[in-house]
């Protein structure tokens, strides 16, 4: 089983509005009869095995630490300069 961290069912590329076809494959290996998967787009999936980030949940943890690096260094250059 992964560990995927702080993740949404909605931040994975297999998420659609009908149904998560590989959350319902896992089921199955789980024992499960075979169902429709249809989580909520909230709903947790760090222990998902099946999670692929979407493009878009890539592009805004990207966005997230390019932020997060300007913001530092700004931050050592003021420091730097004892503003």
């Amino acid at each position: 089983m992964h560990k995927n961290g702080d993740v949404r069912c909605g931040d994975c590329e297999n998420f659609t509005d009908e149904g998560c076809e590989q959350a319902a494959e896992a089921l199955v290996l789980d024992g499960w009869p075979r169902m429709n998967a249809c989580p909520d787009d909230s709903a947790d999936a760090s222990r998902c095995p099946e999670f692929n980030a979407s493009a878009g949940y890539a592009q805004a943890l990207d966005e997230e630490a390019s932020a997060a690096n300007a913001h530092a260094r700004v931050s050592a250059i003021k420091h730097y300069q004892g503003w």
